[in-house]
């Protein structure tokens, strides 16, 4: 994507640096004063930041109202739009059967027939469930799914995938939860999923042992899961030994089956299915069309990206050559931050986020005030700055240093950019609400994915060219 350098930051902002050096020419003193209130700002700003993440990490319990058929629709209705989006940036791609899926989805409200699915981890008793629940008569137009063992050493996303794509789920446990599957319930809970939650093979426990590991079950998921949803089972229940004595005195000992314990579980799934319907599929079909939604965006945010790093490229030589020529060695920042906004303004058009000229600015630099706080500009400066050493040349000149780590701290600012629009919804007002922990969080990610000796090499062979060949470039 082609970038045209006549933008109003851009222009602005090296105005901004040219008077800024005349000043500092004359009143090296002043130029001093505001350094240092530069630096007292990120000081108070690093402490703000601390107090905003501790307190953001408090849980917040997940309590979700009753899902409604408007909520549906409207989870339709964004899937649809990302489509036709889809369809207008990326005519050549071919997004047939997501318009497939679209166009069955409205059907999905009259759906008889119910996926209720087994899930848990492995030795919990699922297939044995699975086997007695289809024997018995629970209701009409029902169909059991199995999923496949959670927390395995070589799982994927089938078994939650599988358990998402179904009405309701029967997880198992034959004791405490792990903090994993307390997470993965909430998860799915999250997701509008109704869950009933079974603590199997409760005949291995005495009377006393089974009435305290329900109640822990109870309270540990008391904010995921109904009190009566939590229920204990035994699917197979052990053999036991039965002494038949024989009319010769002797005694004849067997092993004796025990049917299922399961009563109260099909108690309860007759009263869910009888009174919730409605709402499982309601559930259902919010899933599957957040999925299909989401399908969608990752298609559409590979072809944004492939046009957001050609203009990366291109913002952060401009912001090399800046500093590189700058002859005041404190207004490299600034510099940077001028060329960031503007390279911000591009992107936030690209990923069609409403980011005004100061939402931008603003944006800009508490991105600078991040990569300070996180030191990311003094590693990234002292890696830079070794690495020159090789090259005697251009080691020796003034802004080599100064030059090549704007124009890589101006990549990571485009690239954490990249990966915090991706996430946000079409046409939403991001400077409004910026998420400081997840633009942080992203700018990190970014950071140690690009710190790569190797890398950091490539890169900066690849600046000491442009500057030996055109330094104004």
């Amino acid at each position: 994507m082609a970038t045209k350098l006549r933008k109003p930051i851009l222009v602005a902002g090296m105005a901004i640096c040219l008077l800024l050096w005349l000043w500092d020419s004359l009143h090296e003193k002043i130029i001093a004063v505001g350094e240092w209130s530069i630096w007292g700002a990120i000081a108070l700003g690093t402490i703000f930041w601390m107090l905003q993440k501790n307190s953001s990490n408090k849980l917040t319990p997940v309590i979700l109202s009753p899902i409604k058929r408007e909520t549906v629709e409207e989870a339709i209705a964004q899937a649809q739009n990302e489509i036709a989006t889809l369809a207008v940036e990326a005519p050549q791609r071919d997004i047939a059967s997501l318009k497939q899926q679209l166009t069955q989805l409205p059907a999905s409200f009259n759906r008889q027939t119910l996926q209720l699915a087994i899930a848990g981890s492995r030795g919990t008793g699922k297939t044995a469930l699975k086997h007695v629940l289809e024997s018995k008569k629970i209701a009409e137009n029902i169909e059991w799914v199995e999923t496949a063992p959670f927390f395995t050493a070589t799982e994927d996303n089938t078994p939650q995938e599988t358990a998402l794509a179904s009405d309701l789920v029967l997880f198992l446990t034959t004791g405490d939860l792990t903090e994993s599957e307390r997470q993965m319930l909430e998860q799915m809970k999250r997701f509008h999923q109704r869950i009933v939650l079974l603590f199997n093979k409760q005949d291995r426990y005495i009377p006393e042992e089974k009435e305290e590991i329900l109640q822990q079950l109870r309270q540990r998921v008391r904010e995921i899961i109904l009190t009566e949803d939590v229920i204990a089972i035994a699917a197979s229940p052990n053999f036991i030994k039965v002494k038949q004595h024989q009319e010769d005195g002797s005694v004849l000992e067997r092993m004796e089956t025990q049917p299922a314990q399961i009563d109260p579980l099909s108690d309860r799934l007759k009263q869910i299915l009888s009174q919730k319907r409605d709402q499982l599929v309601l559930g259902a079909t919010w899933r599957e069309a957040m999925k299909l939604k989401e399908k969608a965006k990752a298609i559409l945010n590979e072809v944004r990206r492939d046009r957001a790093i050609p203009a990366i490229e291109q913002y952060q030589w401009i912001a090399a050559a800046t500093a590189f020529a700058n002859p005041v060695a404190t207004l490299d920042l600034l510099a940077t931050a001028t060329v960031n906004a503007q390279m911000l303004v591009d992107l936030s058009a690209i990923y069609q986020q409403k980011f005004s000229l100061s939402q931008a600015q603003t944006t800009s630099g508490t991105i600078g005030k991040l990569m300070v706080q996180l030191g990311i500009v003094e590693l990234s400066t002292q890696t830079i700055g070794s690495l020159l050493k090789s090259n005697a040349l251009t080691y020796m000149a003034g802004g080599a240093v100064q030059g090549i780590s704007a124009a890589y701290l101006t990549r990571l600012a485009g690239l954490s950019a990249i990966e915090y629009f991706q996430e946000q919804e079409i046409g939403m007002a991001s400077g409004d609400g910026l998420n400081l922990e997840r633009l942080t969080q992203k700018l990190t990610q970014v950071f140690a994915a690009n710190q790569r000796t190797a890398f950091l090499q490539s890169f900066v062979k690849q600046a000491v060219v442009r500057f030996q060949t055109n330094p104004s470039s």
